[in-house]
């Protein structure tokens, strides 16, 4: 995009990218909805036989109305607004009269069901305050506990046979998230009921270590003993619920089943004086090592930038940094090796490992960690397909979704798959770069929304 390659990469470079992926996602907008806009996912299908529904968070409108939203309270551009509450009202139409998802891990899963929606009208509720969206959410969570089934022995509830992040823990994040905005005590209960699903379920590893299954070994096609070391669908995302269902509720119960979790984490790494990866999985692939969000450092260090917070113990927040200086010395974001292979996105790329970078550095204002965020926007501006169109510049990123289909090249659009998710991050580093960095969290992101040192 920049005329003269010369020239230093400016913030607004990355604000004009940031705009650029919006207008290409605006190429995949449909108005044929009974009501409402959504976002044809048809381009990353062409990388799956069964994709994701269009309401979702991970690749829908759920995140594209979030990063919509983000470029409206940056540009104050009405634009963005207007079509955010487009995406709301398509939404909230699919909820009250065309509910069935298309793949999902649980209908009710942050990532890709609606705990993802409801948090988008929120995220609009927050904004505009209209009763219709907070209406809509209230509706959603009525469902959630109207669809509850009793976890085994009548301990807990459970929508989904996924256990973590990307399942039930999600859905008892988003609700302990929906009970402090709406300020719903009876939903925070509900919340911590539910999370009671977890309690008992950690398998021991000797020597006081634990671990917690995020989800059925057969999804991998791995052996019974199989374990995900790490975040949304392993055991550090179970332990981060368990923190926040403690920090809801007081029960040392929560608390206390966390214990063994970080141990068994830094036990299991791979390890120099000051730098650490976990690998993908074990004992399947324990020489395989992701860097991104799903299943790499960019997602484990905010289960331990959370046992900071909570704890005050400054050895977790160091060996947070300890992650994310293994993923620097693997080589990351210039460097693709196998678990970061040609991926630009939140979920598994550049752009999930830009939010670890710039949520560390605004924790604790380490100009190294500035430093190799800003490295990854340069990646992302430099990995973009530019083209220019009648509306202006358009920005998409091409890249094999799937490790295990290199071949398979997309145009992703959503928030954790594709141009949504880059353009927030791009968006995240122009706020960074001018001083007026103020962002919104994810449930299951602890950082500061401010830069606290």
């Amino acid at each position: 995009m920049k005329k003269n390659l010369l020239l230093p990469v400016t913030p607004e470079d990355y604000l004009d990218a940031a705009k650029a992926a919006m207008r290409f996602i605006m190429t995949r907008v449909r108005t044929d909805a009974p009501e409402g806009h959504y976002w044809t996912l048809e381009d990353a299908q062409t990388g799956h036989e069964r994709y994701y529904d269009e309401i979702c968070m991970y690749s829908g409108a759920a995140g594209i109305v979030c990063y919509l939203l983000s470029l409206y309270q940056v540009t104050s551009d009405e634009a963005y607004l207007a079509e955010a509450r487009q995406g709301g009202t398509y939404l909230m139409y699919r909820w009250y009269h065309q509910r069935e998802l298309k793949k999902n891990f649980s209908k009710y899963a942050f990532s890709t069901g609606y705990s993802g929606a409801a948090y988008a009208l929120t995220a609009l509720y927050k904004l505009t305050g209209d009763e219709e969206y907070k209406a809509c959410v209230e509706s959603i969570i009525d469902g959630m506990k109207a669809d509850a089934q009793p976890g085994e022995g009548g301990q807990g509830y459970t929508w989904s046979t996924y256990p973590g992040i990307v399942g039930n823990a999600g859905t008892v994040l988003f609700l302990l998230y929906a009970a402090d905005v709406y300020d719903r005590p009876d939903w925070r209960s509900f919340a911590v009921e539910a999370g009671h699903i977890f309690l008992g379920k950690g398998r021991s590893m000797g020597d006081g270590k634990i671990v917690y299954s995020g989800v059925d070994p057969t999804y991998f096609h791995a052996s019974p003993d199989y374990v995900d070391p790490n975040f949304p669908m392993g055991t550090g995302g179970i332990g981060f619920t368990l923190l926040r269902l403690y920090e809801a509720s007081g029960d040392p119960v929560f608390r206390d089943a966390v214990n063994g979790v970080a141990e068994y984490m830094e036990d299991a790494a791979t390890k120099t004086a000051d730098a650490a990866l976990l690998p993908h999985a074990l004992p399947d692939r324990p020489d395989l090592y992701y860097l991104g969000y799903c299943h790499g450092p960019a997602g484990t260090t905010r289960f331990f930038y959370k046992m900071y917070t909570m704890t005050g113990d400054r050895a977790y927040l160091d060996w947070a940094l300890r992650f994310a200086n293994g993923t620097t010395k693997a080589g990351a974001p210039e460097i693709h090796s196998p678990g970061y292979w040609n991926t630009y996105n939140i979920c598994c790329g550049t752009a999930g490992i830009e939010n670890m970078y710039l949520g560390l550095y605004a924790a604790t204002g380490r100009e190294d960690l500035r430093k190799m965020a800003l490295r990854c926007g340069r990646v992302l501006l430099g990995a973009a397909d530019w083209t220019e169109e009648a509306d202006g510049t358009h920005a998409c990123w091409n890249f094999a979704l799937d490790r295990v289909a290199p071949k398979v090249i997309t145009s992703p659009i959503g928030l954790f798959d594709g141009a949504a998710g880059i353009g927030l991050m791009l968006l995240e580093l122009y706020q960074c770069e001018t001083g007026t960095f103020q962002v919104s969290r994810a449930i299951d992101d602890p950082f500061p929304e401010k830069f606290i040192f």
